[in-house]
């Protein structure tokens, strides 16, 4: 019996690290922003998929110290950094392109990302659809 208590006790402190470590919500939980913190602990070695409006979008490979590279379906790849500006993540990348800042925010269906600021595209919003440790096949000078 004490053993079962003391697996629960230690399941339960998982789950609180997970949550403090930008786990991703649990189904039926509200969106809540993922802290810039709890951002490089997630991103940092990992690519990311991203999904619009339901289609493949473009993929981010992240590495150490904020360094990216991005490459949207069927194109070339761009390098890039990230960096926390307050509570906003932004992007900006070699080929001119940023800064673009977004808003990463954890549901019950994953990770979100909402693109701020007032240009055209503010408010579009990219779902992760997977997190892995492949890297990207890139082409282009650049790369």
């Amino acid at each position: 019996m004490r053993a079962a208590a003391l697996l629960a006790i230690a399941l339960l402190a998982g789950v609180a690290v997970a949550a403090q470590e930008g786990q991703p919500a649990q189904p039926g939980q509200q969106a809540r922003p993922m802290t810039p913190q709890a951002f490089r602990a997630w991103v940092e070695g990992w690519t990311l998929h991203f999904a619009w409006q339901g289609r493949p979008y473009g993929t981010e490979a992240f590495g150490e110290d904020g360094e990216t590279l991005w490459q949207f379906v069927g194109d070339e790849c761009v390098r890039g950094r990230w960096q926390a500006e307050g509570a906003q993540i932004c992007f900006s990348y070699e080929d001119g392109a940023g800064p673009l800042c977004w808003r990463f925010l954890e549901d019950g269906e994953g990770v979100l990302a909402r693109l701020l600021g007032d240009g055209p595209d503010a408010g579009m919003e990219l779902r992760v659809t997977r997190r892995d440790r492949s890297p990207l096949l890139c082409g282009g000078p650049s790369v």
